[in-house]
């Protein structure tokens, strides 16, 4: 039976990076408004469904957070906790429950995943499942249901999967770059990347990198399927934005028409190293990753009462990070964007 081009989305990601090590995880935080807080028990319980039938994961390290306020957890401050929990799961993942004492009817889902095994927007899948999970005491991953579906052969991925680096991470704590965020109304794709244009210019930068997800399969929240689009700035500056649109869906699809010729698996490792190696060597790139309106993961569908997504926060792991000149992402839940951007040093004043 022939690979499915979802087989060949996976293998990729798997081959791009030979290794795993403290540069190539990343964090991310779901906040939820909750009837009550969940405890580590049913965290524990929930998330054993989505170790089943998966051939990236088996386990994790499962913890418990609490601060005073939300204000005690932001966003600037999670590379620093991936740095000093990093030694006790590089050989999967951390999931943490967090908890604040100024308000017992909050509470976030926070990991650290692997970027080769687990893109961000399949971490936000993972989220909302363990959520669902939680509420329903009942599966919410079907993750064999959805590799099957997909036609993905389980066993040979499994065989894919990068060795984590044992030795010490000697992860950095603070990143090149601090974080600016915002919170706006919905803009439609248009608009939005002339902002991403603007952006692109004022950064004097040469290369758009366009993140973009290529299975958002409704019953798939696992894997890496993160592609990288590039746009030139010759095609940049004379584009508007739906103009830019159109350009990267045509690299998609001329890159899923490179993939899908692949077959062995040293079709995959040289696709592999084809890839890093050209995103490596493109010159002071900006990378865009909007995953659009996520309202119908928010947890309406099922026991809203219990848990209701309220806000999305992430970033990007310190290898992608230092090979960028910026980083613009966003994600809209109901009627507001969450916007999010690197700021370097030499950009500071225009804050």
């Amino acid at each position: 039976m022939p690979r499915t081009l979802a087989d060949k989305v996976l293998r990729l990601s798997l081959t791009t990076f030979p290794h795993r090590d403290a540069a190539q995880f990343f964090p991310a935080l779901s906040t939820y408004q909750v009837e009550r807080p969940f405890d580590l028990v049913e965290f524990e319980e929930a998330v054993t469904h989505f170790f089943r039938g998966n051939p990236l994961f088996s386990k994790c390290h499962l913890v418990e957070l609490t601060f005073d306020t939300p204000e005690d957890f932001p966003l600037s401050s999670f590379q620093e906790l991936l740095a000093e929990k990093y030694e006790s799961f590089y050989d999967s993942f951390l999931l943490a429950s967090v908890t604040y004492r100024s308000d017992p009817y909050r509470q976030g889902i926070f990991t650290c995943m692997p970027f080769p095994l687990q893109d961000g927007y399949k971490v936000f899948r993972f989220h909302q499942a363990l959520m669902k999970t939680l509420k329903t005491r009942k599966d919410g991953f079907q993750i064999a249901q959805g590799l099957a579906e997909l036609g993905v052969r389980v066993d040979e991925l499994a065989d894919l999967v990068p060795p984590a680096e044992t030795a010490p991470s000697g992860a950095n704590k603070k990143l090149p770059t601090t974080f600016a965020e915002s919170c706006t109304s919905p803009v439609k794709i248009g608009p939005f990347l002339e902002r991403m244009k603007a952006d692109f210019l004022h950064r004097n930068c040469e290369n758009i990198f366009v993140l973009k997800n290529s299975l958002y399969s409704p019953k798939l929240a696992l894997g890496n399927s993160l592609q990288f689009l590039p746009v030139p700035r010759s095609v940049v500056e004379q584009s508007s934005g739906i103009q830019i649109r159109d350009y990267y869906r045509a690299e998609e699809q001329r890159q899923m028409d490179l993939l899908s010729r692949a077959e062995s698996r040293e079709d995959f490792i040289e696709a592999g190293k084809t890839r890093i190696g050209w995103m490596s060597a493109t010159p002071k790139i900006f990378a865009v990753n909007n995953y659009g309106n996520v309202s119908a993961h928010d947890g309406s569908d099922t026991h809203a009462d219990q848990g209701m997504l309220m806000r999305y926060e992430w970033h990007m792991p310190s290898i992608v990070l230092e090979l960028t000149a910026g980083v613009s992402w966003t994600i809209t839940i109901r009627d507001k964007a969450f916007n999010f951007e690197t700021v370097r040093p030499e950009f500071q004043d225009d804050m």
